[in-house]
């Protein structure tokens, strides 16, 4: 029993060791197109602007980034974002979610809207 609990006790330490020191993920690099974003959004946890952080939008559900008065109908909206709804955003902000406080045309190319929404979607939240 002694030996049992002595090698589980290894193999534990030896999978947390692997843990330790790993860093999460890093973005994907910054697309060009992100520029028009950079106007009212922030890509560091907490750091609001005019817009909400975008840091961890993968891991949230829309309209309920803690601190941040978003608009009733992103509040209501369901669920959360994925590449295809994102960039389905990002080309038609009020087409997706009608009353969205985002005073954003859309982007005018598609592959444009999916290189960032790949990007903010790998942006690491806190």
């Amino acid at each position: 029993m002694k030996a049992l609990g002595g090698s589980a006790g290894l193999l534990l330490l030896a999978a947390l060791s692997g843990c330790r020191g790993e860093k999460p993920p890093a973005a994907l690099p910054q697309p060009a197109a992100f520029a028009a974003c950079q106007t009212c959004h922030r890509t560091t946890p907490g750091a609001a602007a005019l817009g909400p952080s975008l840091a961890g939008l993968a891991d949230r559900r829309a309209g309920s980034l803690p601190g941040y008065g978003y608009s009733p109908a992103m509040q209501k909206l369901e669920g959360g974002w994925d590449e295809p709804r994102l960039t389905a955003f990002l080309l038609d902000p009020d087409n997706v979610v009608p009353g969205t406080r985002m005073a954003f045309a859309g982007l005018e190319n598609r592959k444009q809207a999916a290189e960032v929404a790949r990007y903010v979607l790998s942006l690491p939240g806190e």
